[in-house]
């Protein structure tokens, strides 16, 4: 058998009521074909669930219920079918035997489907579950095997009993107290108020006992009614509690990423992670601007090409629009905009678009770029949608404005030390172009290597930064042209500790000390200024040792001529292993073989791209 049924849970309901109503009626009008026909009914639903007739008609009449009403577990199913069959049975037997003690288990079994039928308990269920903890008493088993995981509520007696939610869905397995349970309460309710009109049954009339079993019924039922509506209501602010937390969470996660973010494509990418996972969008595109129009940062649904050629001057299309006004704005149709089509969209997609507005700089009204989102999976965008996009904005805004600053103070503070670090090849003649071959050629090899990211480009300020401790040296060692003595020699092995310090204050260049300070260190120790020895030395110092090293042989110098191609290369390999890094010496020699080194024509370009 199926986990599930073929019928809805609420058509199980709908039929468990009906054969609770029809007993009811029949013992109120003394007439005993009601009785006949919900026993018939409870009969066929026991020998099958597709015979379930009152359950069946009503699923025909509103399918699909499948994923929003699963049907109940088959063995909880059939437990209430058979109880309610044998006492259906056994009650109207007596009657036709002339006994009317027969009333008694056939109101049993009316009173247990109705409410099964109104509060989605199972009395049946309760006795069953009451039965299993007292076996286990027995066998002095206190609980669950370690195996066994409760799929219910742990403060349900049920859900403990059952070691699962009854019928898979229980309604009241969602609260957080079993004494809240409402179809608990009113079963305990009817059951005492059964017993009393029974026991009353000798001292009072026929038609008085049952006016009172009648009115017992109708009481319980309308209050486990009353009790169900106000725990629906319960329920659901207890829902919308919940979804209000997890909302919460998710935008404070989402403002943490973006506190954390160490660059401006990683914002980027922590503002399309988080609207496609609060909105349920498909297509994403956070653009910003540039000279006067938007570039695409970041995004979600869109190729990569596309991505990287899209440039959308301000104000042209509707993104430019957006941008320009700062009004958020809301379209069914964007078919007519050919920026859309080129990003791929479809006519007749809805699409939203709000402005980033950096809310820290207010008065400036300083705009920095435009979100776009469309292809939303649940139709039109909702109000709660828009005001989760606005959020997402000015979140995003406010970490992209402060990444561009940082961006442009790196670029000002680099531009300045690169100026420094022209002015030593101005110093000294003999190595102009040196930092920026030393730049291209390292940063080629980290990238065979399989560098990327933060660690490549904190290697290519360090490549053209690596000499920056020589504005320390005098001019008279460092254009010496002759061999230089001990105490000069040991000036110069300072230079790279003069580099460092020098850099020292500029945060965005601290992932690049190790390389400026390494540079010089060889694989045996004997290098300088720490005498670093094998994998101590960073990888990115190795590899500019390498380069550093070819284009100091193969440029000129005051006290020798230049070396060739293969005898740099030639030394190279013979000090591999013991000065230099094999990997690194390969890796570059290999891509000298298909490349060649740069001439100073096509040195700038080479540099740029």
């Amino acid at each position: 058998m199926s986990d599930r049924l073929g019928v809805s849970a609420a058509g199980v309901r709908l039929h468990q009521f009906v054969c609770g109503a029809l007993p009811a009626v029949a013992y109120l009008l003394d007439w005993l074909p009601p009785l006949w026909l919900a026993t018939g009914l409870s009969v066929m639903a026991l020998v099958s669930d597709r015979w379930a007739v009152v359950a069946y008609v009503f699923d025909r009449e509103r399918r699909p219920f499948g994923k929003e009403d699963p049907g109940p577990h088959p063995g909880l199913y059939r437990l209430d079918e058979v109880v309610r069959t044998v006492l259906l049975g056994a009650g109207l037997t007596a009657l036709i035997l002339g006994r009317p003690a027969g009333w008694l288990p056939v109101l049993a079994a009316a009173a247990t489907s109705i409410l099964e039928g109104t509060t989605a308990f199972s009395f049946n269920l309760l006795l069953y579950a009451g039965g299993k903890v007292l076996v286990r008493r027995i066998r002095r088993r206190t609980g669950p095997s370690p195996s066994d995981r409760p799929l219910g509520n742990p403060n349900c007696i049920v859900c403990r009993a059952m070691e699962s939610a009854p019928y898979g869905r229980c309604l009241w397995c969602r609260l957080s107290s079993v004494r809240w349970c409402c179809g608990l309460q009113t079963s305990m309710l009817l059951v005492l108020m059964l017993v009393i009109a029974f026991l009353l049954n000798a001292a009072l009339e026929p038609m008085v006992t049952k006016l009172l079993v009648t009115m017992s019924i109708v009481g319980v039922v309308a209050l486990s009614l009353a009790i169900t509506r106000q725990t629906n209501d319960l329920i659901g602010s207890l829902n919308n509690l919940e979804d209000a937390r997890r909302h919460i969470q998710r935008r404070c996660a989402f403002l943490q990423q973006l506190t954390l973010a160490n660059s401006l494509e990683e914002a980027g990418e922590n503002t399309v992670t988080h609207l496609a996972d609060s909105l349920g969008v498909r297509r994403i595109s956070v653009m910003v601007a540039e000279d006067d129009a938007l570039r695409i940062l970041a995004s979600r649904g869109i190729g990569e090409e596309v991505a990287e050629r899209v440039t959308v001057p301000v104000p042209s299309r509707i993104c430019g629009r957006v941008f320009e006004s700062g009004v958020p704005l809301v379209l069914d149709d964007v078919g007519a905009e050919a920026m859309f089509e080129t990003l791929g969209l479809d006519a007749g997609e809805a699409m939203a678009s709000v402005p980033l507005v950096a809310a820290a700089m207010k008065t400036a009204g300083r705009k920095i770029g435009v979100i776009n989102v469309t292809d939303h999976g649940e139709g039109p965008f909702t109000q709660e949608d828009l005001a989760e996009l606005e959020f997402t904005a000015e979140a995003a805004a406010i970490s992209l404005a402060g990444q561009l600053d940082r961006r442009n103070l790196d670029a000002s503070n680099y531009d300045a030390i690169r100026s420094l670090a022209l002015a030593i090849e101005a110093k000294d003649p003999c190595t102009h172009g040196h930092s920026l071959r030393v730049q291209v050629w390292a940063t080629r090899v980290a990238e065979a290597l399989g560098l990327s990211g933060n660690r490549l480009r904190a290697l290519s300020y360090a490549a053209e930064l690596h000499d920056i401790g020589k504005l320390a040296i005098p001019d008279d060692i460092l254009k010496a042209p002759r061999r230089l003595s001990d105490e000069e020699w040991a000036i110069v092995q300072e230079h790279p500790r003069r580099g460092v310090e020098m850099v020292r204050h500029l945060a965005f260049l601290e992932s690049a000390r190790l390389a400026i300070l390494h540079h010089h260190e060889r694989l045996d120790g004997g290098g300088y200024p720490d005498g670093l020895t094998g994998e101590a030395i960073p990888l990115e110092a190795r590899i500019l040792a390498v380069v550093d090293a070819y284009d100091a042989m193969t440029s000129a110098r005051p006290y020798r001529p230049p070396l060739s191609h293969e005898e740099a290369a030639a030394e190279l390999r013979r000090c591999s292993g013991r000065q230099f890094d094999v990997v690194c010496v390969e890796a570059f020699l290999g891509l000298m073989k298909t490349s060649g080194w740069l001439h100073e024509d096509a040195l700038d370009a080479q540099a740029a791209s």
